[in-house]
């Protein structure tokens, strides 16, 4: 069985959070809201989406 890597999205440097559902419509997942708290990158606990500022 092979899995895929984690989708990897870029955002502003001056960001202070993101949010995210999954990405697929319907088959995504409920909306979350993440802070960054000073940290560089953040990963979704639901999808494994990591948030990486440019």
């Amino acid at each position: 069985m092979t899995t895929t890597a984690p989708e990897i999205i870029k955002v502003d440097k001056n960001a202070d959070g993101v949010s995210c559902d999954g990405g697929m419509g319907a088959l995504g997942h409920p909306i979350v809201y993440y802070s960054f708290d000073g940290e560089p990158t953040l990963t979704c606990g639901y999808c494994d989406r990591e948030f990486v500022k440019n």
